[in-house]
């Protein structure tokens, strides 16, 4: 019980501190470095409010907006640019240090307010169908109110929707790479971050456009790749993240197969402890029987040589002559003295019997608790027969068009579809095949981890002298279909195909499977 308890309380304590495999940030956390950009017109009867749009974080005081939002203040001395922060100070002044309007990007310096935080900025291409964020400050907002409402910090607005495409041009005809999604924006929002779902920028929201005939309307970022590009021409490194964005599903199955990764590693830790224990209670066990044997063989020649002395010292007394005293006469032992003795050896037998006894009651005792111990050993790897189900892996696999999802069976030690036997890799963690298909002159390396539930094919062409090559490899190997197979021969089989599979593989499909309860 102690074992199982301890076995819990570490798998508690890993789900509770452990990071899935793909550090997320968070929309949460992006929103502390978002800012509202306004241009000021200074006039002599004092300070008015003439535009606004929003901006981000990038670096230490360092604030990008789009270049339209503060092109007044770079065309009349007049105006000038401030930023306000999503809480602390109000209005803080702000110098453009860097003004594209080829990329539609700008770059701000501030200084004072709060610490705010810079965002990271994702590497990884996105995909139509991705989930996005647009954060800002949108006009549609703050219908009706004061210039002065708008210079007080306030948190920005938030609105969420799908990539809907990709474009290499801006709605301007601009050479710019784009987003058309559908987050709600409007004025107000240009300058503002389009992020990921997991708080990453991907896009700097520039556009909003509307169907000529449909009226329905998407936003338009400037791509992340545009971003970079204009901070590296002004010599600014902001954090960057090169890990992909894992769905909601994808992260609670990281966070699974981690957790399982800990209690497999655990579980081998426990059991290699097992075994240095059971090796030292059989040590034991033997040390005290033979310990208890010697004993009882001393305790034995002890009594005897005990006994045999008391009855040597009782024939040579001597004999006293006295004085008018008539010499002792010795007489036979009388009867009751035989019986004392044999009583004394009877009691040195019975207590060194009770002392065995108690020795090999201890031994078996801890035989049992070692056995106790094995029992408590648990095999935690997820069942992984009967029908499973799985999903591709597109954002994964290369080479995936027209290719889909798919099911199998798997029983034994795993044999697919009850023909296909499969060998074991990685000390039993994952499985492998590798076949060779005649009429498109490929080998395909197929790897399943039961634990994780992915299904992996890596498929390499074949010239015509590897093809034949390999056939021969196959034919000879003597491993043949079916589930009763040795899978020594197949990973035989696997190890002399392995060596045709040279450079990249031409595709790569990875599925995400589980077993149908």
């Amino acid at each position: 019980m102690i074992i199982k308890a301890l076995r819990f309380l570490a798998a508690a304590l890993f789900v509770a501190f452990a990071v899935p495999a793909a550090a997320q940030d968070s929309v949460d956390t992006a929103e502390r470095g978002i800012v509202r950009v306004v241009v000021i017109l200074q006039t002599s009867e004092g300070r008015m409010l003439y535009g606004s749009g929003s901006g981000f974080v990038v670096g230490p005081n360092l604030v990008v907006t789009n270049a339209h939002v503060v092109a007044p203040a770079r065309q009349r001395p007049e105006y000038g640019v401030a930023i306000v922060p999503p809480e602390g100070e109000g209005l803080i002044p702000a110098t453009i240090i860097r003004y594209s309007p080829l990329s539609e990007l700008a770059l701000l310096e501030f200084h004072g307010g709060g610490d705010l935080t810079p965002l990271t900025i994702s590497t990884v291409e996105p995909h139509p169908g991705d989930g996005v964020v647009a954060l800002g400050y949108p006009d549609v907002d703050y219908q009706g109110a004061t210039g002065a409402d708008l210079l007080r910090p306030s948190p920005p607005s938030r609105t969420s929707g799908q990539i809907a495409s990709l474009r290499d041009r801006a709605p301007t005809g601009d050479l710019i790479p784009t987003i058309n999604h559908q987050a709600v924006i409007s004025s107000g929002s240009s300058g503002g971050p389009l992020l990921d779902e997991c708080g990453r920028v991907i896009g700097v929201n520039s556009w909003h456009v509307s169907g000529q005939d449909t009226r329905e309307t998407r936003g338009v970022s400037t791509r992340a790749v545009q971003l970079l590009q204009f901070l590296d021409e002004a010599g600014v490194t902001p954090t960057l993240s090169d890990e992909r964005c894992l769905s909601f599903t994808e992260r609670v199955e990281a966070e699974r197969s981690a957790t399982i990764q800990a209690l497999q590693t655990q579980n081998e830790e426990l059991a290699s402890k097992l075994e240095t224990a059971d090796r030292l209670t059989r040590v034991a066990v033997v040390i005290l029987i033979g310990g208890t044997l010697a004993l009882f063989v001393a305790v034995c020649v002890l009594g005897a040589v005990v006994l045999s002395r008391r009855r040597h010292g009782q024939a040579q007394e001597p004999v006293t002559l006295h004085e008018h005293a008539h010499p002792q006469v010795h007489h036979d032992p009388e009867p009751f003295e035989a019986p004392r003795r044999r009583h004394g050896v009877l009691a040195i037998l019975g207590g060194a019997a009770v002392a065995v006894i108690l020795v090999v009651a201890v031994g078996i005792a801890l035989l049992r608790m070692r056995d106790e111990q094995r029992s408590a050993q648990v095999d935690i790897a997820p069942e992984f027969n009967g029908a499973i189900t799985c999903t591709l892996d597109r954002a994964a696999s290369t080479g995936a068009q027209g290719v889909s999802d798919m099911s199998f069976t798997a029983s034994g030690n795993l044999c697919v579809n009850e023909r296909t036997l499969y060998a074991p890799i990685d000390e039993g963690r994952r499985y492998r095949r590798v076949i060779v298909l005649g009429e498109a002159r490929v080998m395909d390396i197929l790897t399943i981890d039961p634990n994780s539930g992915e299904f992996r094919r890596e498929r390499y062409p074949l010239s015509e002298e590897t093809f034949t090559r390999a056939n021969e490899a196959v034919a000879s190997s003597g491993a043949g279909r079916g589930c009763q197979g040795d899978p020594g021969v197949v990973a035989t089989r696997n190890e002399s195909l392995m060596e045709y599979a040279q450079g990249e593989p031409s595709q790569r499909l990875i599925w995400r499977c589980e077993a149908r309860n």
